[in-house]
C-alpha cells in the first residue's frame, strides 16, 4: 500500500520538475511566432501561442465530455430504470420462494405474478408460478406453467416433471408415462428419470421396455450395480411368463435370471418350475437346494417335494431334510420339518423343531402348529386351547411386504399392488424394514447387507 503512493509522489516531482525544465528552455530561447491569413496577421511570442493551444485543447476536452454526457443521459436513465425493475423481480422471486417453503400459496402467487411483470426470465418466474399455483390449489394454473416452461430446454424437464405428478395424482398412467418417456429423451442421466420411467413400464407391464430403461440406468451409473443385478433378475422373471414367450425362451429368461440372482425366492421357483415342467427334476432339485442354502424360504418346500416324487409320508421327511441341509438351524427349516413330520404323524419329531423354531417367543405359525400337534396327537383339548390362545398374542410371522411403503402380500408379486414399486416385496417380520434391503437378499429371510436404494419413483 505504501510504495504505489511513493511512486505517485515521485511521478508528480518528476513532471514537475520537466514542466519547469521546459519552462526555463523556452525563456532563455525567447522567439515569435507570426501567421498571415486572408489579409490578417498575428504576430505573439513562442510562449504565449503554447498556452492559448492548451487553453483551446481543455476547452475542446470539457465541450467534448459534456456532449457525451447529454447524448448518453437516455440511455442511462433507462439502465437505472431496467435495474430497479431488476431489483424488485428479484425481491420479489426471493418473497415468492419463501412463501413456497412456507406453505403459503396465495402469498407465493401474490409475489409469482409480480415476478412475472418485472422480470423477463421465464425460466425462473415459471417454476415459482407453478409451485404457487400447485400450493394453493389451482391445477390449471399449474398445468399452464408446467407446460410453459417445455419451451425452454433447461426447464423442460423440470415441467415434464410436474406434469408426470399431475397426471400420477389424476390417475392418468398414460399420460404419465408419456411424459416420463419424452423427460427420458431429453434425461437419460437423470436419476429421477430413468427411476420414474422404470416405474411406470414395469407397473403397465412392459418389462422388455423396463429392462432396456435400467440398463440405460446402469450405464449412466444412476442405479446401483447390484440392485441392478436384482431387478434385471426379476424382470427376466416376469419376462418369462409373458405370453409372447416360448417354452425355450421362458426358460432360457429364467436361467439367466437365476444366474444373476439365486438367492431371489421368485428366481429360484420360477426357473425351478420351467425345469420340472420341462421334465429335468434333478435340475430343479439342485435349483431348489442351491436358493434354500442362500435364503431359506417355505415356498420352496413343496416344489421340492414335487420334484423329488415322493409320495410316502415318512420318506418325505428325509426329503426335506435333504433339502434343508447345511441350514438346518434355520427357523424355516424347523418350521418345514414340523410340518412333513405331522403329516407322517411323527408328533415328538413336529415337538422338537417347533420348540427349536419358536424359543421362548414362538411366532403365530410355530404356535398353530403347536395346536394342531396335540389336537392329533389326542392331547389335552386344554393344552390346544392354550397353544390357540398363544397364536393369537404371539408375535407376527414373517410375510411378503413391501418396504417402500410396509404393505402386506399374502404371495409375492413383482409390482407391489399397493404403491407401485417394482421389486420391492421382502419376506420379513413386520417392524424389519430399516435392515432388509440388501441387493442379493431382498426377498428373503436371510441376513442382509447394508441396503442399497430401490428403483422406485422420486
Amino acid at each position: 500500500m505504501k510504495l504505489p503512493m511513493i511512486l505517485r509522489v515521485v511521478l508528480w516531482f518528476v513532471v514537475g520538475a520537466l514542466a519547469m525544465g521546459a519552462a526555463v528552455w523556452l525563456a532563455e530561447r525567447p522567439g515569435t511566432v507570426s501567421a498571415d491569413w486572408h489579409g490578417w496577421r498575428l504576430e505573439t511570442s513562442v510562449g504565449v501561442m503554447l498556452v492559448v493551444i492548451v487553453v483551446m485543447m481543455t476547452i475542446a476536452t470539457v465541450v467534448w465530455l459534456m456532449w457525451r454526457w447529454i447524448a448518453g443521459a437516455p440511455g442511462a436513465l433507462l439502465e437505472c430504470w431496467g435495474e430497479s425493475r431488476r431489483r424488485q423481480g428479484y425481491r420479489a422471486l426471493t418473497q415468492g420462494l419463501a412463501a413456497v417453503a412456507a406453505g403459503d400459496g396465495a402469498e407465493a402467487q401474490k409475489h409469482a405474478r409480480k415476478a412475472e411483470s418485472l422480470l423477463s426470465e421465464p425460466a425462473l418466474t415459471l417454476l415459482l408460478s407453478a409451485q404457487a399455483a400447485h400450493l394453493a390449489g389451482d391445477k390449471s394454473g399449474a398445468e399452464r406453467a408446467y407446460r410453459a416452461m417445455l419451451e425452454d430446454e433447461h426447464t423442460a424437464v423440470l415441467g415434464l416433471r410436474g406434469l408426470i405428478g399431475q397426471a400420477l395424482k389424476d390417475g392418468d398412467a398414460a399420460q404419465a408415462l408419456g411424459h416420463a418417456e419424452r423427460a427420458f429423451e431429453l434425461r437419460p442421466q437423470t436419476a429421477w428419470v430413468v427411476h420414474s420411467l422404470f416405474d411406470m413400464q414395469a407397473q403397465s407391464g412392459r418389462f422388455a421396455e423396463a429392462q432396456a430403461t435400467l440398463e440405460s440406468g446402469l450405464r449412466h451409473k444412476v442405479v446401483p450395480a447390484e440392485r441392478g443385478r436384482t431387478l434385471k433378475a426379476l424382470l427376466l422373471v416376469e419376462r418369462s411368463r409373458s405370453a409372447e414367450a416360448s417354452a425355450a425362451d421362458s426358460l432360457a429368461r429364467a436361467r439367466d435370471a437365476f444366474a444373476l440372482a439365486p438367492e431371489r425366492t421368485a428366481v429360484s421357483l420360477r426357473y425351478a418350475e420351467l425345469a420340472l415342467a420341462g421334465g429335468d427334476a434333478k435340475r430343479a432339485q439342485r435349483t431348489l437346494e442351491r436358493a434354500w442354502t442362500l435364503a431359506p424360504h417355505p415356498d420352496l418346500v413343496p416344489l421340492y417335494l414335487k420334484a423329488a416324487g415322493e409320495s410316502d409320508p415318512l420318506k418325505r421327511v428325509a426329503v426335506v431334510r435333504r433339502l434343508v441341509h447345511g441350514k438346518e438351524d434355520d427357523l424355516e427349516a424347523h418350521l418345514a420339518l414340523a410340518r412333513v413330520s405331522i403329516e407322517a404323524g411323527l408328533w415328538g419329531e413336529a415337538r422338537r423343531h417347533l420348540m427349536a423354531a419358536g424359543g421362548t417367543a414362538p411366532a403365530t405359525r410355530a404356535c398353530r402348529m403347536m395346536a394342531e400337534v396335540e389336537e392329533r396327537a389326542g392331547g389335552d383339548p386344554a393344552r390346544v386351547r392354550e397353544w390357540l390362545q398363544r397364536a393369537a398374542e404371539a408375535p407376527a410371522d414373517r410375510a411378503w411386504r413391501c418396504h417402500a411403503c410396509g404393505a402386506h402380500h399374502e404371495t409375492w408379486h413383482s409390482v407391489c399392488g399397493s404403491c407401485g414399486a417394482f421389486g420391492t416385496l421382502n419376506w420379513r417380520a413386520p417392524g424389519t424394514f430399516g435392515q432388509i434391503i440388501a441387493p442379493g437378499t431382498g426377498d428373503t429371510g436371510a441376513p442382509a447387507a447394508p441396503a442399497a436404494p430401490a428403483l422406485t419413483r422420486s
